[in-house]
C-alpha cells in the first residue's frame, strides 16, 4: 500500500495530457508537453525507484529534469496559456529536488523552476494574475512538502545514528560487566602464581585461570549471539538471592567474606531488581580485587531500608552494601566504565548508587533500589 501511494503522482499525467490534446490548445503547448514527458518524466520515475529501494536519487539528474522543464516553459509562455502537464511535472520535480538537493547549482535550478512555474501563467492575456496566484500556491506547497520530507530524512538519520551509538555503549557496558570480573581474577591469579614456587599453588592457579578464561569466552559468545535481539528482551544472568550467594562464594580475593542477608528480602524484592543487584556485587568485588588487592576483609549486606529520597520517605528500598577493609593494593586503576554502567542500571530503576572511602581506610559501595521500581522508558 505504501508503495502504491508513492507512485500516485503519475496518475494525473495521462489525464492532463489527453485533456490538453483534445481541447486543441495549440501545437506549442503540445510540443511543450511532449518534450516535458520525454525528458523529465523518465528522470522522475528513475529517482522514485531509487527512493523506493531506500537509495538516494541522483541530484544531478533531478537538476537536469528541472532544466528540461524550464525549457518546456518557453513554448508554454509563447502560447500564452497554462500547461497542466508541465505544471504537474514541475510540482513533482520541486518536491524531489527540495528533498534531495546537495549543491548550490541544484538549489539554483530549484529556485529557477519555482519562479518560472509562477511567472509563466502570469503572461496569459486573461486572468494571468489569477492563474499565477494558483500556481504560486501549488509551488509553495510543493516546496514545503519537499523540505518537510528533507527534515524527516535527516531526523531518521540522526535517530539511527543515536540508536547505533546507544547500542555501541550498551555492548561496551555489557562486555565490561561480563568479562571484567573474570579478567581481573585471571590477572590476580597470574600474579599470585608468579610469586609462588609451590607446584600445588601453580597447578591450582592455572586451573582457575583456565576456568575463568572459559567462562569469559562463553559470556562473550553469548553476548555476540544475542546482539541482534532487543536488549530489553534479554534475561540477565542473576536469579534471586542465590545468584548473590554464588557470586560471593566464588570470590577468592578476600581474607574473609561475610554475606549478611535480611530474611525478608527474598520475599519482597521484585524479580527485575535481582539482576541489577548481581551486577552491582560483581562490579564491587572486581574493584576490590583491582584496587585493594588480595587478602582484605569484605562485608556484603543485603537488607531493606527506608528510602533516602525526601519525596519518597514512605517507600522502602532494597539496599546492597559492600564494604572492604584497606589492602596492599591491586593491579591498578580502571577506566570508570563499570561504575558508570552501574549508575545507569540503578538509575533506570529509580535508585541511587554511592561509592566512596570508608572510615577505616577501605571502601564502601551502596546501591539502593525502590521495592516498587519504575523503569524509565
Amino acid at each position: 500500500m505504501k508503495t502504491v501511494i508513492t507512485w500516485l503522482w503519475i496518475v494525473p499525467l495521462p489525464l492532463t495530457f489527453a485533456l490538453e490534446l483534445l481541447t486543441g490548445s495549440g501545437w506549442l503547448l503540445t510540443v511543450a508537453n511532449v518534450f516535458a514527458l520525454a525528458t523529465a518524466l523518465p528522470i522522475l520515475v528513475r529517482s522514485q525507484r531509487r527512493t523506493a529501494r531506500g537509495e538516494e536519487p541522483s541530484t544531478g539528474m533531478l537538476a537536469l529534469a528541472a532544466l528540461a522543464l524550464l525549457l518546456s516553459l518557453v513554448p508554454v509562455a509563447l502560447a500564452t496559456t497554462l500547461s497542466l502537464t508541465v505544471l504537474w511535472l514541475s510540482m513533482v520535480t520541486v518536491v524531489m529536488l527540495a528533498r534531495w538537493f546537495a549543491a548550490g547549482a541544484q538549489l539554483l535550478m530549484l529556485i529557477l523552476l519555482s519562479v518560472g512555474s509562477i511567472v509563466t501563467p502570469a503572461l496569459m492575456w486573461s486572468d494571468g494574475l489569477t492563474f499565477a496566484f494558483g500556481a504560486s500556491t501549488v509551488i509553495v506547497a510543493s516546496l514545503a512538502l519537499g523540505l518537510l520530507l528533507r527534515m524527516v530524512d535527516r531526523s531518521l538519520i540522526e535517530r539511527h545514528a543515536t540508536a547505533v551509538e546507544a547500542e555501541r555503549r550498551r555492548m561496551a557496558t555489557e562486555l565490561h560487566d561480563l568479562v571484567a570480573h573474570e579478567v581481573t581474577g585471571i590477572i590476580v591469579l597470574s600474579q599470585a602464581a608468579a610469586r609462588s614456587e609451590d607446584a600445588g599453588v601453580l597447578t591450582t592457579a592455572l586451573g582457575k585461570i583456565e576456568e575463568s578464561g572459559t567462562r569469559a569466552l562463553e559470556q562473550i559468545r553469548a553476548l555476540v549471539s544475542n546482539a541482534p535481539a532487543n536488549s530489553s528482551a534479554r534475561s540477565p544472568i542473576a536469579s534471586g538471592i542465590q545468584a548473590l550467594r554464588d557470586r560471593a562464594d566464588g570470590f577468592e580475593g578476600a581474607s574473609s567474606l561475610t554475606l549478611d542477608v535480611d530474611d525478608t528480602v527474598t520475599e519482597v524484592v521484585p524479580s527485575s531488581v535481582w539482576p541489577v543487584l548481581d551486577r552491582v556485587l560483581a562490579e564491587a568485588l572486581t574493584n576490590i580485587r583491582r584496587h585493594a588487592g588480595a587478602g582484605v576483609p569484605v562485608m556484603v549486606r543485603v537488607s531493606t531500608a527506608a528510602s533516602a529520597r525526601p519525596e519518597e520517605r514512605h517507600v522502602a528500598d532494597i539496599a546492597l552494601t559492600v564494604i572492604n577493609g584497606p589492602g596492599p593494593g591491586g593491579i591498578g586503576t580502571g577506566s570508570g566504565t563499570g561504575l558508570r554502567g552501574l549508575r545507569a542500571r540503578v538509575d533506570h530503576l529509580g535508585g541511587s548508587l554511592l561509592a566512596g572511602p570508608g572510615h577505616d581506610g577501605g571502601w564502601v559501595l551502596e546501591a539502593r533500589i525502590p521495592l516498587n521500581p519504575t523503569a524509565d522508558e
